[in-house]
């Protein structure tokens, strides 16, 4: 059992520097039944008592491997029976979660679901911490898809044992413990047979459709094979080395931070509304002090830096050092980078000038069939104006108002009835002169319709689709022919009352 104790104190190292030993904490254990996190489960249970500590077991069922997923959660909770220890089992969809939020990777959708999941259940338990069960491999494989991606120190520096809550902003204080990271993958394969407890497979592990899973099954056992038997280890080192030079320009930005920045305050639910640089101020720091401020003002805007990338840090910094005011730059969350000739301005503040209202929930209507007067029906906050006419004859109340807020389509390719509506992700429409299908999203960003703003267009869809993005573009499919003798339907959205 040596090697059993030998794990079982490197637990309790871990506890005692993150200051949960002997403090009278809960903690939540994420397990999803395969052996690193069994490991944990198996040490902190053993540890409990003589540490003070309380556990409450949990585990998200990511609905992607049918019966065996559902074998996983049954595992979980019968370990969690066996061990006396509460437990909280929940079935979520990623592919649900990842729709309803447009996040285009699968793997970040589920990421976050399962840490939003987690953070449920600590608040519930009045958990102090968050404890999983990453390795030092875990760790080395984050550490080289950052440098695959381009990452810069925060990705370098990988996980950390003790951090900040990662997802969703406002955990009030949670914090994420991992006390495996000096241990590898093996060890806790083999902590697990030595102490004769059970652990299971997980299939995901080996799916290919997976970044990290070819990282691990392909790209690591390559370097170690051709280029450094130790090449975890030197990931490792890495981190470390990244992780102590961030901790120091850290402290340099505190330094400077008062005379850089102002924030503007928010309600409760958002830490602050704006943060306002100087730009000679921001011009006069080191880059790399500059670029590490921006992020930081991104954080203070949004509560965390999950979708902030490293492009999107070169092109803040690009939008800093440049000559003229006046210029955008739209990120991730919504946040927009605003530039004019002294300040630079991270905010969620939406514009002013933003042409729509507030505008939830689907409006059925029912389109004009037979030619006559015109008729005005309510769709929220807008008043649709419809009349059925022929091409070549413009209604009067159309003469000398044609917009973008107008719009004439082919009657017979509408169909009877349409839906008022919002965008949502994976929307599609064929751009009037385009052959094939958009992505709204890549409309809007075509056509520069401000992120904030992108929630609030009205969409005109029939069973055929998508056939007007009011204010923007009509469908192909949807436009009048050059036959003056085909019946057109002319639309008119407004934001008076109608009629």
């Amino acid at each position: 059992m040596a090697n059993a104790a030998d794990l079982e104190r490197q637990v309790a190292s871990a506890l005692q520097r993150a200051g949960y030993s002997n403090s009278g904490a809960t903690l939540v254990v994420g397990a999803s039944g395969g052996p690193d996190s069994s490991a944990l489960l198996y040490a902190l249970d053993r540890l409990k008592e003589a540490h003070g500590l309380s556990l409450h077991v949990a585990h998200l069922n990511h609905n992607f491997r049918g019966q065996e997923a559902e074998d996983d959660a049954a595992f979980v909770a019968q370990i969690a029976g066996e061990l006396g220890l509460p437990v909280t089992v929940v079935k979520e969809d990623p592919h649900e979660y990842q729709r309803e939020r447009g996040i285009s990777s699968f793997e970040q959708g589920a990421r976050e679901m399962r840490y939003a999941f987690l953070a449920r259940v600590a608040k519930a338990a009045g958990a102090r911490a968050v404890t999983v069960g990453h390795t030092s491999d875990d760790l080395a494989e984050t550490v080289l898809l950052h440098v695959l991606r381009g990452a810069g120190l925060h990705g370098l520096r990988g996980m950390a044992e003790v951090s900040k809550w990662p997802w969703p902003a406002g955990s009030d204080g949670l914090q994420l413990f991992r006390p495996l990271l000096d241990v590898t993958k093996a060890r806790t394969g083999d902590y697990c047979r030595e102490i004769d407890r059970p652990y299971r497979t997980d299939s995901g592990n080996y799916m290919w459709r997976f970044t990290r899973n070819r990282v691990r099954q392909d790209l690591m056992p390559r370097l170690a094979q051709d280029y450094n038997p130790q090449v975890r280890n030197a990931l490792v080192r890495l981190s470390r080395t990244a992780a102590d030079q961030l901790d120091f320009v850290e402290r340099e930005l505190d330094r400077v931070w008062p005379g850089l920045a102002e924030t503007t305050p928010a309600d409760s639910s958002q830490p602050v509304n704006e943060v306002c640089f100087a730009r000679p101020e921001l011009a006069a720091i080191h880059p790399a002090l500059q670029r590490l401020a921006l992020r930081r003002g991104y954080i203070l805007v949004t509560g965390d830096a999950t979708r902030l990338r490293e492009s999107h840090l070169v092109a803040m910094e690009e939008l800093a050092q440049g000559g003229r005011g006046g210029r955008r730059l739209e990120l991730p969350g919504g946040v927009v980078l605003r530039q004019d000739y002294s300040n630079l301005t991270l905010t969620r503040q939406q514009e002013a000038d933003c042409p729509y209202p507030e505008f939830d929930g689907e409006y059925q209507i029912k389109l004009p069939a037979t030619p006559g007067a015109a008729i005005a029906v309510s769709a929220g906050p807008w008043s649709l104006r419809m009349q059925l006419g022929m091409a070549g004859v413009e209604p009067a109340w159309a003469t000398g108002v044609w917009d973008e807020w107008t719009a004439r389509l082919d009657r017979r390719a509408l169909g009877d009835g349409a839906t008022v509506r919002t965008w949502c992700p994976g929307d599609r429409i064929q751009p009037l002169g385009m052959t094939g299908q958009k992505k709204l999203q890549d409309l809007f960003t075509d056509l520069r319709v401000p992120r904030p703003w992108r929630g609030k267009v009205p969409l005109l869809e029939t069973e055929k689709g998508i056939a007007w993005v009011v204010g923007h573009r009509i469908a192909d499919w949807a436009k009048v022919d050059a036959d003056a003798g085909r019946p057109v339907l002319w639309l008119r959205f407004r934001l008076d009352p109608a009629d």
